[in-house]
């Protein structure tokens, strides 16, 4: 990777890019942040203190409070980051109808609960909330309804986004919510959950006897009762098993087998019985396009892992063991403002070398990584940071000021 000293001008540039903050001083400790974190790819105190920039030798002691005033600020709090991240991610995503990825993760003490834009297969933060673990009772959903009402304000109107959420989260609040926001949504439901077909009541698990397999049930439904219900489509199947052609070979279906067989054992018997299929509340009309939306919910799958071990359990960012050791909740929410930042300038340069149209002493390097090519945008962007040969400097500077400018030229968005 180029030198601190390198990066940090074009990071600043993002960083200006973006909206802030107001004073110079403060922009550059933030990208000085920002760039330490691009360096050493962690969010640990000890890793981001030993490649801060500085212009003099500076001791340990003084690098880790440098750290801890920057990570103090509330240029890294959801209030202030959420509006300039949904500019930036939607400057990056060509989507008319972006997919936004609503999910949570348990760090330690912590459950982090995240709003990110999909892209390539993986997930922008933009919005987040924070709650200790176990859950203070009755704050799960009002939790969740806030941060996309958060979230909404902020969220321009001509690219009306289509939400996906699993299982954990389907409430009437949430589906009144996101009717009231004018929000499209995927989110499937629970086989014990109920609702009206026909102005018959249902219980999920019975309809499951009436689909055949490789067949998909839709019909239109409503969620709730009273005057809160709300109408959707409901899709009810699982269709057929296809295997990828890179996993067709003896050692993945043996891996696969051995996942298969340790989620059986983690499951009831009866769920068992309804683990394989799908239930999914849509405001699609049709059953493929609700699946196909759905299936770009695993994207928050890998930008967890990606953030906590990474795709080996050796290359990622430790946020669970770094947010684990902290007692407050606005400190865990700085620190996931910053993994959310640094998610974004990584994810554009890790676009960035995997077009087909990058030069070819780019796609030459990126060549050398993989024997397959099938590395996330967030993984090829870290193999591009970390690349040794240093043939990639030029272009991954040239990237940054590149998205630089795709985010400044970005319209405003409305003022929350």
């Amino acid at each position: 990777m180029p030198a601190p000293a390198a990066v940090y001008p074009v990071v600043l540039l993002v960083i200006e890019a973006l909206g802030g903050p107001p004073h110079a001083a403060a922009r550059g400790a933030l990208a000085q942040l920002v760039t330490a974190l691009l360096r050493s790819q962690r969010l640990t105190a000890s890793a981001l203190m030993r490649v801060l920039a500085s212009s003099v030798p500076v001791p340990a002691r003084q690098r880790y409070k440098r750290v801890a005033r920057a990570l103090n600020r509330r240029w890294l709090t959801p209030a202030w980051l959420t509006p300039r991240l949904v500019r930036a991610a939607l400057a990056l995503t060509p989507d008319a109808t972006p997919h936004l990825a609503l999910d949570s993760v348990r760090c330690g003490r912590w459950e982090i609960f995240t709003v990110g834009v999909v892209w390539h297969g993986r997930v922008l933060p933009v919005a987040w909330a924070v709650l200790p673990y176990p859950l203070p009772k009755g704050r799960f959903t009002p939790t969740t309804c806030a941060l996309l009402r958060h979230l909404a304000a902020v969220w321009p109107a001509d690219r009306v986004p289509h939400l996906v959420a699993d299982r954990g989260f389907p409430s009437q609040a949430l589906f009144r919510t996101l009717t009231q926001l004018g929000w499209g949504f995927t989110i499937r439901l629970r086989a014990k959950d109920t609702v009206a077909v026909a102005g018959q009541a249902w219980r999920l698990r019975d309809l499951l006897g009436t689909v055949p397999d490789g067949s998909w049930l839709v019909t239109a439904a409503t969620y709730g009762s009273g005057r809160q219900a709300v109408a959707a489509t409901l899709v009810v199947g699982r269709g057929l098993v296809v295997t990828p052609a890179h996993q067709a070979n003896p050692g993945s279906r043996r891996a696969g087998a051995q996942q298969r067989a340790a989620r059986q054992k983690e499951l009831s018997a009866g769920a068992r019985l309804t683990d394989s299929w799908v239930l999914l509340c849509t405001t699609y009309p049709h059953w493929r396009p609700a699946v196909q939306s759905y299936r770009r919910r695993w994207g928050t799958e890998g930008s967890y892992r990606d953030a906590q071990s990474g795709w080996d359990g050796r290359h990622g960012w430790d946020l669970d063991h770094t947010v684990a050791r902290l007692t407050d909740a606005a400190a865990v929410a700085r620190v996931v403002g910053l993994w959310a930042l640094g998610t974004l300038l990584q994810s554009a340069i890790g676009d960035a070398v995997g077009r087909a149209d990058a030069p070819a002493a780019v796609r030459a390097v990126v060549g050398e990584w993989t024997t397959t090519g099938r590395l996330s945008v967030w993984a090829r962007g870290q193999l591009a940071l970390t690349d040794p040969s240093g043939r990639l400097h030029d272009y991954l500077l040239d990237t940054l000021r590149t998205t630089a400018t795709r985010i400044a030229a970005a319209p405003p968005l409305p003022a929350a």
